[in-house]
C-alpha cells in the first residue's frame, strides 16, 4: 500500500529478506513481511517521557 506515490520517502531494509523496500510500503513485495504500524509504542513512549519529565520537575522544585 502506498501512501503518496509522488513523494520520495526513501527506503528501508526488510528484516525478512534484506531487500530495500520503499519506506511508504507496509509490506515487502519480495517476501511479504509486514512492517509494524507505528503508533502504539510511540504514543506510550511519549507519555512515559512526559510523566518522567513532570516527576523530575516536581522533585527539582522541592529541592529548591
Amino acid at each position: 500500500m502506498k501512501i503518496d506515490a509522488g513523494h520520495d520517502f526513501g527506503t528501508r531494509e526488510c528484516p525478512g529478506c534484506a531487500m530495500q523496500v520503499e519506506a511508504n510500503h507496509n509490506r515487502c513485495p519480495v517476501c511479504g513481511y509486514e512492517f509494524p504500524q507505528p503508533g502504539t509504542l510511540q504514543k506510550s513512549t511519549r507519555w512515559g517521557a512526559l510523566v518522567l519529565l513532570i516527576i523530575f520537575v516536581v522533585v527539582l522544585l522541592r529541592l529548591l
